[in-house]
């Protein structure tokens, strides 16, 4: 009986170190494959009074333009039009800066939209500009996309606009021209229109020329 019982623990230990080592593979390297790297965006500045924020992915030119926007706004009196070049600077690095988005759900720019078109324009941009965006949920995508270098503004118009039931007699007509770190085939000039929503002004409109 003894014998038998010797050799019993002679198969069995064998057994569990070699089930135990197909263990440590699978989750070391097997599992660790799935686990997502992407981390949680972060909110690392604001701009009081106008709900606008500034993400810790963006790049340091969307970083620059925050900047400039947040001393305009600080002052008591600022010109309108300056106001409008910005938003629509920081409307475009964001919504085509294709690069540092995680998913093709993360369209950018969207805080500077008429609340009332957001719904709308997400849809649009994801079944158009961001439909071809891959996941780099793990950190592991291979794909080429657009990083915007500068946005310039080259004519702004005041004219009425209409959207549903809402009429500004006022409303911001911008051409603006984007460059991009490379040309990918994004678009490099854009009509923006802006119009007041009390005391902000936010996009109603998009049209690439």
């Amino acid at each position: 009986m003894k014998k038998r019982r010797v050799k019993k623990r002679i198969f069995v230990i064998p057994f569990i170190v070699i089930l135990l080592v197909f263990c440590y593979i699978y989750f070391i390297y097997g599992k660790g494959k799935d686990k997502p790297v992407s981390k949680e965006i972060e909110v690392i500045d604001s701009i009081d009074n106008f709900d606008y924020v500034l993400n810790d992915n963006e790049t340091e030119y969307y970083n620059e333009t925050f900047n400039s926007l947040k001393e305009l706004l600080s002052q008591e009196d600022y010109e309108n039009k300056d106001y409008a070049v910005l938003i629509g600077k920081l409307f475009l690095i964001d919504f085509y800066d294709l690069n540092n988005k995680v998913m093709k759900s993360d369209v950018g720019g969207t805080q500077f939209v008429y609340a009332p078109y957001r719904e709308d324009f997400e849809k649009g941009a994801i079944d158009n500009v961001y439909k071809s965006v891959q996941s780099n949920v793990y950190g592991d995508r291979k794909q080429e996309l657009p990083v915007v270098k500068s946005v310039e503004n080259t004519d702004l118009e005041l004219k009425l606009f209409e959207y549903n039931d809402d009429i500004d007699y006022d409303a911001y007509y911008l051409t603006m021209n984007i460059s991009y770190e490379k040309d990918l085939g994004y678009p490099t000039q854009v009509l923006l229109v802006l119009i007041h929503n009390e005391d902000k002004l936010e996009i109603a409109k998009m049209e690439t020329l």
